[in-house]
């Protein structure tokens, strides 16, 4: 049976909502650390509760952690990187799993999981704005879009 949420669990997703950037497990003990938390496996015992439920995001590559924008993940994501300021947009990756199952199947490969990331320069740190293209719109942390997610 799944523990419910613990306050630290809404406090390290507080902190991660907040957060510009995703963040290591230790940088989000450090901001924790004034209301009482002072243990590394309480931050990483309420990350791996948040991450089951869905509620954040961990970055294979930067080993950080990011909240979710409460898009529904069923018809896949990806996860874009920018190296410049390390903001993350979510991507909708529709087809994705579709397109991963088939070869898998192919050859004979039993999916588990999987994290896709790309990296590259996002167009703010380019000078430039981004076009939504095709209906889609990609949010991450520090998302100021203005819609409610």
């Amino acid at each position: 049976m799944a523990r419910p949420r613990s306050r630290t669990d809404e406090a390290v997703l507080e902190v991660l909502r907040a957060a510009a950037t995703p963040m290591s497990a230790y940088q989000v003990l450090d901001r924790l650390r004034p209301q009482g938390v002072q243990s590394p496996p309480v931050v990483y015992r309420a990350l791996d509760r948040l991450e089951k439920a869905g509620r954040i995001h961990r970055l294979e590559g930067l080993g950080a952690y990011f909240a979710c924008c409460g898009r529904d993940h069923a018809k896949g994501t990806v996860f874009a990187v920018c190296t410049t300021c390390h903001k993350v947009e979510e991507w909708s990756g529709e087809g994705i799993d579709v397109l991963l199952g088939a070869r898998a199947a192919e050859s004979g490969f039993t999916l588990e999981g999987r994290t896709i990331e790309v990296r590259g320069i996002c167009a703010h740190c380019r000078g430039e704005t981004s076009a939504e293209e095709g209906g889609l719109h990609s949010h991450g942390p520090g998302c100021e879009c203005g819609h409610d997610h």
